[in-house]
């Protein structure tokens, strides 16, 4: 990273730069310290992160967060916080000194007795901090590392799970990068970070709310970047969103410390934030699937529609291909139900509709190959079903989450209907049922009420989930079962991990190409909070084989599960507006995913007029859809249901080419309009018309064209020697898949991300350079190539 870069934001800033004492002399030798030590009166640290300068006062807290271009400061006033502090004993504690030396950091509180080492190392758009030494007082209980937050006035857009704030002139961001640094905020702590100021659902969204997985936050007076590891060397007890407590723990050696916690920061224009994600994804060998070859983040792959079926079967693939291939659909989903073709969930063996087995799964999936189509299954995560081997054979797995403990006060017989405990605390509200677990007898209670020093539950239904009504004695420990909401059970760590190893082995024995995550929040419900599911999917995702080509979808989409999850697609049939569909693909674009309408009904009797005005809708948003459907229905539709598969084709086809204009897609947005499409030339031009409600034309049909594909000709700014350079290379089709140098090469330090046309890097010596640059198309359009050059600057 460029030397000159990090201090013309020092120079921008003189005001801070003398409060603080702070020197701006560059080294003789003109290299850039990630981090600087500068001294003064006071002495400070200026931590840069690309075009991000983050200043820390001696103490460590931050003082300015500078965009290194224009020197504006972007900290909200009043609102410093630590850059990393410890929770202590039930407390947070703030470092009272930093020092620094190249790019290691050491936090301290002489007081307290505690050193955090944090290692930052530069990686050109993005700087990774690391806590490599964590040092608590003698005797006490070191909780969790805390990573801010950084208090930004940036508000015009908020990914909350990306962990991105933008406005129109810079973006900054905070991404976790290992399952147990969680890119959120400890429910428990809502006096510090401004948590109790964050709000719970700023994206309005109806599936739920997503701030407490979240690295982003919106509050009254900006947006806060946070993330947090905690202490598992010990066994923990975690709040849910609803305050309930669970313990969880301990894991073993290292997995259980803190050292390890690592983040990346960056600070970027906001059309480069993408390239910024991406290579910290490659760069940090964070989950990267890819679509086509190309990251899915970028790839318009990612928003393809699916055919979603509830009569899938083996015997019926070829007949469901045909519609799929109809509708311009490239994968049919098995949904017979609301938990997929499975046996049980827990150890997802497939029930019979696929064959009973890995086996006949990979014969069902050969049977859709073979008839051009992808075959991809509905899972419920780590919903744990009541007839799995986990809960249903004695004794049950003692890995089954559960939450708080009491002991019994006096002994229960099995006909007994009231049993008394020594605590209440595990009665309280938070979890989705009334179940204890009694050594391994599973009881169902009505209500709980506490008599003198005991607490008395009664209505008891005895041997729940084929446990055996058993006796037990006084002292026996009584634990609340955390439930999902079918009503089963949810594993804890051990089982989490397990159904990510067989989610993986199944995909792999298969060949299965697309499976949702739905219920995912079962992970964190468990206690491990976004840990738990990153565990599940990210797991999941390592232990797959096939990284091209395999969709997933998401219930929710969290900080740490980002990377590996392709979209989520949330909408339930009668259950959700087309107004709430706009506004969950708002959050989509907020957080750099894929547009999708959800799962909406397809029938092979609906009206063309209904079916393309919820195609318009896709087009104007360049959203996919979940067509959820039966091939029985699909197939008595006869001709007519035939068109309307047609239909679906036309409108997908365009779309995915960029085929309308940014006018017409505008247009198509209004809710209140109505559109016929007619292709002219197959796969090429359309006819557009508007329609009246009455499905009268209005107005003059319209030209839809594929575009030629075509990179943009505006020349690239020119670099300066040792200072960081950002570009981006754009086409005018979504159908661009790769971008790659053909001829003459860059200048020296920089790099072109094939995935995203961004290039960033620092340029190592003045000149010029020249080079073609190639954009490789997909569907049947040409390549487009165009000639650049970068001209460097001493």
């Amino acid at each position: 990273m460029g030397y000159a870069g990090t201090w013309r934001v020092a120079a921008g800033v003189g005001a801070l730069a003398l409060s603080l004492g702070v020197a701006t002399t560059a080294p003789a030798n003109g290299a850039t310290p990630l981090a600087h030590t500068v001294r003064g009166e006071h002495g400070a640290v200026l931590l840069t992160a690309g075009y991000l300068t983050i200043g820390l006062d001696s103490a460590g807290t931050v003082v300015g967060l500078w965009d290194t271009r224009t020197g504006v400061d972007h900290l909200v006033p009043g609102k410093s916080a630590a850059l990393v502090s410890l929770v202590i004993d039930g407390k947070q504690v703030r470092p009272t000194r930093v020092t620094g030396h190249g790019g290691l950091l050491t936090f301290s509180n002489k007081a307290v007795g505690y050193e955090v080492d944090v290692q930052a190392v530069a990686k050109g758009g993005y700087t990774t901090l690391k806590a490599v030494r964590v040092k608590g007082p003698a005797g006490a209980d070191l909780q969790t590392l805390l990573w801010g937050p950084l208090a930004t006035d940036i508000t015009k857009t908020v990914g909350e799970s990306v962990g991105v704030v933008r406005d129109d002139t810079f973006a900054v961001g905070l991404r976790p990068l290992t399952d147990r640094t969680e890119g959120a905020w400890p429910q428990e702590y809502q006096d510090y970070g401004w948590e109790s100021e964050v709000d719970d659902n700023p994206s309005r969204l109806q599936v739920a709310s997503h701030e407490e997985w979240s690295a982003a936050g919106r509050t009254p007076w900006g947006s806060v970047l946070r993330a947090f590891t905690y202490d598992y060397t010990k066994e923990r007890s975690r709040q849910n969103i609803n305050g309930y407590r669970i313990p969880v723990g301990p894991l073993p050696g290292a997995e259980g410390r803190i050292e390890g916690s690592e983040v990346a920061l960056f600070g970027a224009s906001p059309e480069m934030t993408p390239t910024v994600l991406s290579d910290i994804a490659a760069g940090e060998k964070l989950p990267y699937p890819t679509q086509n070859g190309q990251w899915q983040k970028t790839a318009q792959a990612s928003s393809q529609s699916f055919l979603v079926l509830s009569d899938l079967g083996t015997g019926n693939i070829p007949a469901a291909a045909r519609l799929a291939k109809s509708a311009g659909i490239g994968y049919i989903y098995s949904l017979p139900n609301s938990v997929g073709p499975w046996q049980t969930t827990g150890h997802y063996q497939f029930n019979a509709s696929l064959g009973g087995s890995d086996a006949g799964a990979a014969a069902a999936v050969d049977l859709a190959k073979a008839n051009g189509v992808r075959l991809g299954v509905h899972t419920i995560s780590d919903f744990v079903s009541a007839n799995d081997r986990y809960v249903a054979a004695a004794p049950a797995d003692d890995r089954l989450a559960l939450g708080g403990r009491a002991s019994l006060t006096r002994p229960l017989a099995p006909g007994d209907t009231t049993l008394y405990l020594d605590s209440g605390t595990l009665l309280s509200g938070g979890l989705y049922s009334k179940l204890l677990r009694v050594d391994n007898e599973f009881i169902s209670y009505d209500s709980a009420q506490q008599v003198g020093d005991e607490w008395q539950v009664t209505g008891l239904h005895r041997a729940q989930w084929s446990s055996a009504a058993a006796v037990h004695a006084t002292g026996d420990t009584a634990a609340r079962v955390v439930a999902n909401g079918y009503g089963g059970a949810i594993g804890g760590q051990g089982i989490i991990k397990e159904i990510a190893t067989r989610l993986g082995t199944a995909w792999n024995n298969t060949g299965i190409l697309a499976n949702s995550f739905d219920g995912v929040e079962s992970a964190s419900q468990s206690g491990w909070g976004s840990y738990g599911q990153a565990l599940l999917v990210n797991g999941a995702y390592r232990q797959t084989a096939a990284k091209d080509g395999h969709i997933t979808e998401t219930s929710r989409m969290t900080s740490n599960t980002w990377d590996a999850l392709t979209r989520a697609s949330w909408g339930e049939v009668g259950v959700t507006s087309m107004g709430q569909v706009f506004i969950n693909n708002a959050f989509y674009q907020d957080n750099f995913l894929p547009g999708m309408l959800g799962w909406v009904s397809l029938k092979g009797s609906e009206t063309m007029l209904s079916i393309e005005s919820k195609l318009a809708r896709g087009s104007g948003l360049n959203a996919g859809v979940g067509f959820q459907a039966s091939v029985a229905n699909l197939t008595a539709g006869g001709e007519h249901g035939l068109q309307v598969l047609d239909a679906i084709k036309q409108w997908e086809t365009a779309r995915n080419l960029g085929a309308f204009t940014a006018a017409q897609r505008e247009r198509l947005r209004d809710q209140s309009t109505n559109w016929h499409l007619t292709a002219v030339d197959p796969g090429r031009t359309w006819s557009l018309q508007e329609l009246d409600a009455s499905g009268n034309p209005v107005g003059a049909a319209q030209r839809v064209e594929a575009p030629t594909p075509r990179l943009s000709t505006d020349p690239l700014p020119t670099a300066h020697q040792h200072g960081l350079y950002e570009a981006k290379m754009t086409t005018n089709t979504p159908a661009t898949v790769r971008y790659e140098v053909t001829a003459g090469a860059l200048p020296e330090g920089l790099a072109l991300n094939k995935d995203t046309g961004g290039i960033i890097g620092t340029p190592k010596r003045p000149g010029r350079a020249e080079f073609t640059l190639t954009a490789r198309s997909t569907g049947g359009l040409p390549d487009a190539r165009a000639e650049y050059r970068i001209t460097v600057r001493p």
